[in-house]
């Protein structure tokens, strides 16, 4: 991540681990000969330490493209919400936002992902176990979030900072309709209503309504994904950002 913004986000304290993480960051990139930057977000966040730079995604582990997303249609839906669990991430806001849809709509909403040892990660089990709707499975390896993401019929991203999140990219490559935050790297990633669907995490209401498009119109979604799936082939399987890394390291040579 870009630990200049998550410190600032977070308001960090002093000598804390992210405050320490973005001081690095500011002395090391001037003393580099180029930043290769995840996402366009990351090239504006550096461009004045680095002397130049370029732009290049991450590349997704190519055993997700072999994924097919199959939820099955004699259960409820299921969404899935992965990342730490953490202010930022903001899954305590999309929990409270879901609650008036999960009074009218059977659905299920799991999350993966290690609890912070803070306030917000109580907050956030107090707010799982009050709801028989939120599961909270803890850390996952990536053979378990592949099972998840085959059984999923969505994906939420509810958070308030990323640059390139991995599970954008993987649920794309498995063919998972996406809702995320329209902040940082994450406009990069999907494009609005083509290829994944945006949200506010500053209206947290936008949560609702977007997973509530997402259960309403299921061949919409699943429209969404087919044709995220193709793109993420395009632009972010590993032989494709491989040849990249290598044009841009002849470039540098």
């Amino acid at each position: 991540g870009n630990m200049r913004s998550i410190a600032r986000i977070n308001r960090d304290p002093p000598f804390s681990y992210n405050w320490v993480a973005a001081r690095l960051e500011g002395f090391v990139l001037p003393r580099t000969d180029g930043v290769v930057c995840i996402t366009n977000y990351t090239r504006q966040a550096v461009q004045e330490l680095a002397c130049r730079t370029w732009v290049l995604p991450n590349a997704v582990d190519a055993a997700f493209f072999d994924v097919q997303a199959a939820p099955d249609a004699g259960t409820p839906p299921v969404g899935l919400c992965v990342g730490t669990i953490c202010g930022y991430k903001n899954q305590n806001d999309l929990i409270r936002a879901l609650d008036p849809l999960a009074k009218e709509n059977k659905f299920k909403l799991v999350f993966l992902g290690h609890v912070e040892q803070s306030a917000y990660g109580r907050e956030f089990l107090q707010l799982v176990r009050e709801r028989p709707w939120c599961e909270h499975t803890g850390f996952g390896n990536r053979e378990q979030l592949k099972a998840r993401l085959q059984a999923a019929s969505f994906l939420a991203l509810p958070t308030r900072e990323d640059n390139c999140p991995m599970v954008v990219l993987e649920a794309m490559a498995a063919g998972v309709p996406v809702l995320a935050s329209k902040v940082g790297g994450v406009p990069d990633l999907i494009e609005s209503e083509k290829t994944g669907l945006f949200c506010d995490p500053e209206r947290p209401e936008s949560f609702r309504e977007g997973v509530e498009k997402m259960l309403a119109d299921r061949e919409w979604a699943q429209q969404l994904a087919a044709a995220a799936k193709v793109e993420a082939l395009r632009r972010f399987h590993p032989q494709v950002i491989g040849r990249k890394h290598l044009e841009i390291y002849r470039e540098t040579l």
